[in-house]
Protein backbone atom coordinates (compact mmCIF):
# COMPACT_ATOMS: atom_id res chain seq x y z
CA UNK A 1 0.00 0.00 0.00
CA UNK A 2 2.80 2.62 1.00
CA UNK A 3 4.33 1.55 -2.71
CA UNK A 4 1.47 3.14 -4.05
CA UNK A 5 1.90 6.52 -2.51
CA UNK A 6 5.35 6.36 -3.67
CA UNK A 7 4.27 6.86 -6.89
CA UNK A 8 4.64 10.15 -8.52
CA UNK A 9 1.54 9.51 -11.25
CA UNK A 10 -0.55 8.46 -8.66
CA UNK A 11 0.35 11.49 -6.13
CA UNK A 12 -0.06 13.81 -9.11
CA UNK A 13 -3.62 12.10 -10.30
CA UNK A 14 -4.75 12.73 -6.42
CA UNK A 15 -3.84 15.97 -6.45
CA UNK A 16 -6.02 16.92 -9.12
CA UNK A 17 -9.05 14.94 -8.52
CA UNK A 18 -9.11 16.67 -5.32
CA UNK A 19 -8.77 20.03 -6.50
CA UNK A 20 -11.10 19.30 -9.18
CA UNK A 21 -13.51 18.27 -6.08
CA UNK A 22 -12.51 21.04 -4.04
CA UNK A 23 -13.51 24.00 -7.07
CA UNK A 24 -16.48 21.97 -7.97
CA UNK A 25 -17.69 22.65 -4.15
CA UNK A 26 -16.36 26.02 -3.61
CA UNK A 27 -17.93 26.91 -7.27
CA UNK A 28 -21.47 25.17 -6.56
CA UNK A 29 -20.95 26.69 -2.50
CA UNK A 30 -20.54 30.43 -4.33
CA UNK A 31 -23.40 29.78 -6.99
CA UNK A 32 -21.05 29.53 -9.72
CA UNK A 33 -21.92 25.46 -10.46
CA UNK A 34 -22.63 26.95 -14.25
CA UNK A 35 -18.95 26.80 -14.84
CA UNK A 36 -18.74 23.30 -14.01
CA UNK A 37 -21.35 22.75 -16.15
CA UNK A 38 -19.59 25.11 -18.68
CA UNK A 39 -16.19 23.10 -18.44
CA UNK A 40 -18.03 19.52 -18.45
CA UNK A 41 -19.84 20.20 -21.98
CA UNK A 42 -17.00 22.03 -23.17
CA UNK A 43 -14.62 18.71 -22.53
CA UNK A 44 -17.89 16.71 -23.86
CA UNK A 45 -18.75 18.65 -26.68
CA UNK A 46 -16.23 17.40 -29.33
CA UNK A 47 -16.72 13.92 -28.16
CA UNK A 48 -20.01 14.22 -28.57
CA UNK A 49 -20.27 16.01 -32.27
CA UNK A 50 -17.58 13.36 -32.95
CA UNK A 51 -20.52 10.92 -32.24
CA UNK A 52 -22.69 12.40 -34.61
CA UNK A 53 -20.37 12.32 -37.23
CA UNK A 54 -19.84 8.80 -36.80
CA UNK A 55 -23.60 7.64 -36.78
CA UNK A 56 -24.45 10.47 -39.89
CA UNK A 57 -21.35 8.51 -40.92
CA UNK A 58 -22.85 4.70 -40.32
CA UNK A 59 -26.29 5.82 -41.21
CA UNK A 60 -24.95 7.16 -45.06
CA UNK A 61 -22.90 3.69 -45.40
CA UNK A 62 -25.68 1.66 -44.71
CA UNK A 63 -27.88 4.04 -46.98
CA UNK A 64 -25.34 3.16 -49.77
CA UNK A 65 -25.67 -0.40 -49.67
CA UNK A 66 -29.20 -0.23 -48.90
CA UNK A 67 -29.60 1.89 -52.46
CA UNK A 68 -26.70 -0.40 -54.10
CA UNK A 69 -29.19 -3.15 -53.64
CA UNK A 70 -32.26 -1.46 -54.33
CA UNK A 71 -30.09 -0.51 -57.84
CA UNK A 72 -28.98 -4.60 -58.43
CA UNK A 73 -32.83 -5.15 -58.45
CA UNK A 74 -33.28 -2.88 -60.75
CA UNK A 75 -30.53 -3.56 -63.32
CA UNK A 76 -31.41 -7.29 -62.82
CA UNK A 77 -35.07 -6.60 -63.51
CA UNK A 78 -34.36 -4.35 -66.65
CA UNK A 79 -31.67 -7.24 -67.92
CA UNK A 80 -34.83 -9.75 -67.32
CA UNK A 81 -36.77 -7.27 -69.63
CA UNK A 82 -34.47 -6.71 -72.35
CA UNK A 83 -33.51 -10.10 -72.99
CA UNK A 84 -37.19 -10.52 -73.05
CA UNK A 85 -37.58 -7.73 -75.43
CA UNK A 86 -34.49 -9.78 -77.73
CA UNK A 87 -36.52 -12.56 -77.33
CA UNK A 88 -39.31 -11.17 -79.08
CA UNK A 89 -37.27 -9.22 -81.49
CA UNK A 90 -35.88 -12.72 -82.82
CA UNK A 91 -39.29 -14.35 -82.74
CA UNK A 92 -40.88 -11.22 -84.96
CA UNK A 93 -37.53 -11.38 -87.21
CA UNK A 94 -38.46 -15.35 -87.68
CA UNK A 95 -42.04 -14.66 -88.58
CA UNK A 96 -41.29 -12.34 -90.79
CA UNK A 97 -38.55 -14.35 -92.54
CA UNK A 98 -41.09 -17.21 -92.20
CA UNK A 99 -43.63 -14.63 -93.81
CA UNK A 100 -40.90 -13.57 -96.52
CA UNK A 101 -40.58 -16.61 -97.76
CA UNK A 102 -44.25 -17.63 -98.16
CA UNK A 103 -44.98 -14.53 -99.75
CA UNK A 104 -42.38 -15.41 -102.15
CA UNK A 105 -43.71 -18.93 -103.47
CA UNK A 106 -47.31 -16.97 -104.18
CA UNK A 107 -46.77 -16.68 -107.71
CA UNK A 108 -46.47 -19.80 -108.21
CA UNK A 109 -48.71 -21.41 -106.08
CA UNK A 110 -51.16 -18.36 -108.04
CA UNK A 111 -50.08 -20.41 -111.19
CA UNK A 112 -50.18 -23.98 -109.60
CA UNK A 113 -53.55 -24.27 -107.19
CA UNK A 114 -53.05 -27.69 -107.01
CA UNK A 115 -49.60 -27.45 -105.72
CA UNK A 116 -48.95 -28.44 -101.81
CA UNK A 117 -45.59 -26.59 -99.82
CA UNK A 118 -43.91 -27.05 -96.62
CA UNK A 119 -41.11 -24.71 -95.62
CA UNK A 120 -37.92 -25.96 -94.33
CA UNK A 121 -35.02 -24.59 -93.08
CA UNK A 122 -31.42 -25.81 -93.81
CA UNK A 123 -30.11 -26.97 -90.52
CA UNK A 124 -26.35 -28.08 -91.77
CA UNK A 125 -24.65 -29.55 -94.79
CA UNK A 126 -22.86 -33.20 -95.53
CA UNK A 127 -19.53 -31.86 -96.73
CA UNK A 128 -16.15 -33.15 -97.96
CA UNK A 129 -14.73 -31.96 -101.12
CA UNK A 130 -18.19 -31.98 -102.64
CA UNK A 131 -21.57 -31.35 -100.88
CA UNK A 132 -23.32 -34.80 -100.27
CA UNK A 133 -26.46 -33.72 -98.86
CA UNK A 134 -28.36 -31.31 -96.84
CA UNK A 135 -30.16 -31.13 -93.55
CA UNK A 136 -33.52 -30.13 -92.69
CA UNK A 137 -35.82 -29.14 -90.24
CA UNK A 138 -38.97 -31.03 -91.49
CA UNK A 139 -40.00 -34.79 -91.38
CA UNK A 140 -42.36 -37.29 -91.42
CA UNK A 141 -44.85 -35.17 -89.34
CA UNK A 142 -44.71 -32.69 -91.87
CA UNK A 143 -46.18 -35.05 -94.57
CA UNK A 144 -42.63 -35.48 -95.87
CA UNK A 145 -41.62 -38.17 -98.03
CA UNK A 146 -38.86 -39.83 -99.71
CA UNK A 147 -38.10 -38.52 -103.54
CA UNK A 148 -40.06 -35.33 -102.88
CA UNK A 149 -38.85 -32.28 -104.96
CA UNK A 150 -36.77 -29.21 -102.98
CA UNK A 151 -36.98 -26.05 -104.36
CA UNK A 152 -36.33 -22.40 -103.41
CA UNK A 153 -37.04 -18.97 -104.20
CA UNK A 154 -34.47 -16.04 -105.53
CA UNK A 155 -35.37 -12.34 -106.24
CA UNK A 156 -35.06 -10.94 -109.32
CA UNK A 157 -37.12 -7.88 -109.52
CA UNK A 158 -38.56 -5.83 -106.49
CA UNK A 159 -41.30 -7.68 -106.10
CA UNK A 160 -40.43 -10.65 -108.83
CA UNK A 161 -39.19 -14.37 -108.34
CA UNK A 162 -37.98 -17.15 -110.07
CA UNK A 163 -38.13 -20.86 -108.67
CA UNK A 164 -35.15 -23.18 -108.57
CA UNK A 165 -34.53 -26.35 -107.92
CA UNK A 166 -32.20 -27.76 -105.20
CA UNK A 167 -32.50 -31.18 -105.15
CA UNK A 168 -34.82 -33.96 -103.40
CA UNK A 169 -35.88 -35.56 -100.37
CA UNK A 170 -33.50 -38.65 -100.23
CA UNK A 171 -34.05 -39.93 -96.19
CA UNK A 172 -37.18 -38.74 -93.92
CA UNK A 173 -36.79 -38.81 -90.04
CA UNK A 174 -39.91 -38.06 -87.72
CA UNK A 175 -38.75 -34.47 -87.68
CA UNK A 176 -35.72 -34.04 -90.21
CA UNK A 177 -35.35 -35.14 -93.47
CA UNK A 178 -32.22 -35.25 -96.04
CA UNK A 179 -31.88 -33.88 -99.45
CA UNK A 180 -29.97 -34.56 -102.03
CA UNK A 181 -28.62 -31.54 -104.61
CA UNK A 182 -29.84 -32.08 -107.88
CA UNK A 183 -26.06 -31.97 -109.09
CA UNK A 184 -24.82 -35.31 -107.04
CA UNK A 185 -23.60 -38.40 -109.09
CA UNK A 186 -26.52 -40.67 -110.66
CA UNK A 187 -29.31 -37.87 -110.66
CA UNK A 188 -30.74 -37.07 -113.12
CA UNK A 189 -34.23 -34.86 -114.83
CA UNK A 190 -35.26 -34.19 -117.84
CA UNK A 191 -34.82 -30.10 -119.06
CA UNK A 192 -35.12 -27.52 -121.88
CA UNK A 193 -33.35 -24.53 -122.81
CA UNK A 194 -35.33 -21.43 -122.94
CA UNK A 195 -34.33 -19.63 -125.46
CA UNK A 196 -35.07 -22.53 -128.17
CA UNK A 197 -37.23 -24.62 -126.12
CA UNK A 198 -35.06 -27.50 -127.29
CA UNK A 199 -34.67 -30.81 -124.71
CA UNK A 200 -31.89 -32.64 -122.89
CA UNK A 201 -31.08 -34.24 -119.92
CA UNK A 202 -29.51 -32.35 -116.63
CA UNK A 203 -27.34 -34.88 -114.87
CA UNK A 204 -24.70 -34.99 -112.01
CA UNK A 205 -21.29 -36.41 -113.01
CA UNK A 206 -18.42 -36.93 -110.17
CA UNK A 207 -15.65 -34.55 -111.64
CA UNK A 208 -18.24 -31.97 -111.94
CA UNK A 209 -19.88 -32.62 -108.89
CA UNK A 210 -16.44 -31.71 -107.51
CA UNK A 211 -16.40 -28.17 -108.61
CA UNK A 212 -20.47 -27.50 -108.09
CA UNK A 213 -21.56 -27.95 -111.55
CA UNK A 214 -23.60 -30.58 -113.79
CA UNK A 215 -24.44 -30.85 -117.67
CA UNK A 216 -26.75 -30.85 -119.98
CA UNK A 217 -26.01 -34.03 -122.22
CA UNK A 218 -27.76 -36.10 -125.12
CA UNK A 219 -27.97 -33.32 -127.31
CA UNK A 220 -27.97 -33.65 -131.14
CA UNK A 221 -25.17 -31.90 -132.92
CA UNK A 222 -28.07 -29.30 -134.54
CA UNK A 223 -29.15 -28.58 -131.40
CA UNK A 224 -29.28 -24.80 -130.88
CA UNK A 225 -27.04 -24.24 -127.90
CA UNK A 226 -25.07 -21.39 -126.42
CA UNK A 227 -23.19 -19.66 -123.69
CA UNK A 228 -26.05 -17.80 -121.67
CA UNK A 229 -28.36 -20.04 -122.17
CA UNK A 230 -30.88 -20.44 -119.35
CA UNK A 231 -32.43 -24.30 -118.66
CA UNK A 232 -35.44 -25.04 -117.12
CA UNK A 233 -36.94 -28.03 -116.05
CA UNK A 234 -39.53 -29.86 -118.74
CA UNK A 235 -41.18 -32.20 -115.76
CA UNK A 236 -39.91 -35.10 -117.81
CA UNK A 237 -39.67 -37.56 -115.32
CA UNK A 238 -41.07 -38.80 -111.34
CA UNK A 239 -39.58 -35.85 -109.55
CA UNK A 240 -39.42 -32.31 -110.33
CA UNK A 241 -42.47 -30.31 -111.57
CA UNK A 242 -41.85 -28.29 -114.66
CA UNK A 243 -40.06 -24.82 -115.52
CA UNK A 244 -38.47 -24.98 -112.18
CA UNK A 245 -35.18 -23.28 -112.99
CA UNK A 246 -31.84 -24.76 -113.19
CA UNK A 247 -28.91 -22.51 -113.85
CA UNK A 248 -27.27 -21.14 -116.94
CA UNK A 249 -24.59 -22.59 -119.92
CA UNK A 250 -21.12 -21.81 -119.32
CA UNK A 251 -19.59 -23.87 -122.04
CA UNK A 252 -20.66 -25.77 -124.32
CA UNK A 253 -18.11 -28.88 -126.14
CA UNK A 254 -19.00 -31.21 -129.18
CA UNK A 255 -18.30 -35.03 -129.25
CA UNK A 256 -17.03 -35.50 -132.59
CA UNK A 257 -17.24 -39.23 -132.11
CA UNK A 258 -20.92 -39.38 -130.96
CA UNK A 259 -22.29 -35.96 -132.94
CA UNK A 260 -23.36 -34.80 -129.89
CA UNK A 261 -23.26 -31.47 -127.61
CA UNK A 262 -22.41 -31.13 -123.98
CA UNK A 263 -23.72 -27.89 -122.04
CA UNK A 264 -21.89 -27.38 -118.97
CA UNK A 265 -24.35 -25.90 -116.62
CA UNK A 266 -23.82 -23.25 -113.30
CA UNK A 267 -26.69 -23.96 -110.87
CA UNK A 268 -28.73 -21.10 -109.95
CA UNK A 269 -28.64 -22.14 -106.00
CA UNK A 270 -25.84 -21.22 -104.14
CA UNK A 271 -25.52 -24.60 -101.87
CA UNK A 272 -22.91 -22.45 -99.33
CA UNK A 273 -25.70 -19.70 -99.12
CA UNK A 274 -28.87 -21.78 -99.25
CA UNK A 275 -30.92 -21.47 -95.53
CA UNK A 276 -34.55 -21.81 -96.39
CA UNK A 277 -36.18 -24.19 -98.60
CA UNK A 278 -39.63 -25.28 -99.68
CA UNK A 279 -40.83 -28.53 -100.06
CA UNK A 280 -43.59 -29.71 -102.97
CA UNK A 281 -45.61 -31.98 -101.04
CA UNK A 282 -47.78 -32.45 -104.04
CA UNK A 283 -47.66 -31.31 -107.81
CA UNK A 284 -49.17 -32.59 -111.20
CA UNK A 285 -46.52 -35.26 -112.72
CA UNK A 286 -45.25 -35.41 -116.18
CA UNK A 287 -44.56 -39.04 -117.60
CA UNK A 288 -43.04 -38.98 -120.96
Amino acid sequence: MGDIFKNKFFIILLIVICILTLSTIILNLSGHGSVVTDIVNLILTPFQRFAVIIKESFSGFIGYFTEFNNMKEEIAELRDQLESAESQIQDAWKLQEENDMLYSFFELKKKHPNYKFQNAKITAQDSGNYLSGLNIDKGALHNLEKDMPVIASKKIDKDKYIYIIVGYVSEVGIMTSKAVPFIRTGTSMGAYIERTGETGIVEGEFELEKNGICRLAYLSKETVIEVGDKIFSSGNGNIYPEDLYIGEIIEVIADPLSHTLTGYIQPAVDFDELKDVMVVLEFERSFY
